[in-house]
């Protein structure tokens, strides 16, 4: 097993600990109605901060194990090169001012070597839901994962959302933790598998 592969694993198993004692303390320990539901509440913005930290650094890692293959600016694959440069130069930036749009070829001009070294940084646009999730996978050329975990990763971060702003129209029960935490335990193996597939395959190349 690759060294990166088994660094991404090792992460897995950190946040399905933590996800595991999230769901258990309120079972575990004797606590007042009213502080087991705050315990509850507060529950689903750390599962979610669970679900993007684990984003974060799965690509992050990935990222260093692509640069450690030197990959060449003729044999890698679009979308990776494109997340690359869009990564150093924020393509969504306007740029209406012409010294900005010098800028922006000079620091084009300095990133198209003959080595292209992937920066570790990705784009979760602050939150990780089914979408955004998606087209991560697509800058760095892997499989998009399956519909059905578009509604359950949704409706976490409706959940997630509604309470990190100080909402208090949701009611969340235990049902939502076992829910939520099993979602993320799925999400990240298909993450991993589809990580490890690509790099199998080498779908980094043209």
């Amino acid at each position: 097993m690759k060294i990166f592969i088994q660094e991404i694993l090792a992460d897995i198993e950190w946040r399905t600990a933590e996800l595991a004692t999230l769901k258990t303390i309120p079972i575990k320990y004797s606590f007042s109605p009213d502080h087991k539901d705050l315990h509850i509440k507060y529950s689903i913005p750390a599962i979610y901060s669970i679900w993007e930290g684990f984003v974060k650094n799965c690509f992050t890692i990935y990222s260093n194990h692509l640069n450690t293959l030197a990959l060449s600016r003729t044999e890698i694959c679009y979308e990776l090169l494109t997340h690359q440069l869009d990564s150093e130069c924020d393509f969504n930036n306007s740029r209406i001012h012409f010294d900005k749009k010098v800028n922006l070829v000079k620091t084009l001009d300095s990133l198209f070597q003959d080595t292209i070294i992937i920066k570790p940084t990705v784009p979760t646009e602050s939150n990780v839901n089914f979408k955004v999730l998606n087209r991560i996978l697509e800058r760095f050329c892997i499989t998009r994962l399956d519909d059905e975990y578009d509604k359950g990763l949704n409706k976490l971060l409706l959940f997630r959302n509604k309470i990190a702003h100080g909402e208090n129209s949701i009611l969340v029960n235990m049902n939502h933790i076992t829910e939520f935490t099993s979602l993320i335990e799925n999400l990240m193996l298909d993450v991993i598998i589809g990580v490890e597939m690509c790099e199998k395959n080498e779908t980094y190349k043209k």
